[in-house]
Formats: structure tokens, C-alpha cells, sequence
């Protein structure tokens, strides 16, 4: 898959973008759930290996509908990375980050 662009299955925390890259300059994300018929909820966070700082926490994403944030998501990818968590029945969900 190519870089930027996830597809999320199961129940999972995924790394968005890894720790000690130096590269966070993230200007959005487009988070999807592409479920017909089951709620996802998200929690986005940034993680230093020790603390979690949510961006998102406990959102539920209705079935076929998008989130977009582009406000303030740059930080400092030489000691924190992003990650996504997903819960829920039937994870079906995608992500474009740019």
C-alpha cells in the first residue's frame, strides 16, 4: 500500500507515523468508515513510548461516514509517533494521510 494510505480490518492500533522519523509534518487525515452497516470508534493519539496524548478519544464514526482533520496535527516525529486505535464490530475502515 502506498505511503499515507491505510486499510484498517480488524480491531487494531495501528502506527500512522512511526517515532524517530523526524517526518511529522502531517497536514490532515481522512479517517473512513466504509462499513454499509456497523459504527467504528476511533481514538487518535500521539505516544512517546511512555505517555499517550489524544488528538481524538472514544469517536464513533456512523457506517459510510468520514471524518476530515486538517487543524494542528504537525508534531515532533523524532520522539512521538501517531497512532490510530479501532474498536467495534466489523472494522472496515480506511485513512489518507497527507
Amino acid at each position: 500500500m502506498e505511503r499515507g494510505l491505510f486499510n484498517i480490518g480488524s480491531e487494531t492500533t495501528t502506527t500512522l507515523v512511526s517515532q524517530d522519523t523526524g517526518t511529522g509534518n502531517v497536514r490532515s487525515i481522512n479517517i473512513c468508515n466504509c462499513s454499509s452497516s456497523n459504527t467504528v470508534t476511533v481514538r487518535l493519539f500521539l505516544d512517546d513510548g511512555t505517555n499517550e496524548t489524544s488528538i481524538i478519544e472514544n469517536l464513533v464514526i456512523p457506517a459510510g461516514v468520514s471524518i476530515f482533520l486538517n487543524e494542528s496535527l504537525s508534531f515532533d516525529a523524532s520522539v512521538l509517533s501517531m497512532q490510530l486505535q479501532t474498536q467495534g464490530t466489523g472494522v472496515d475502515v480506511n485513512v489518507i494521510l497527507k
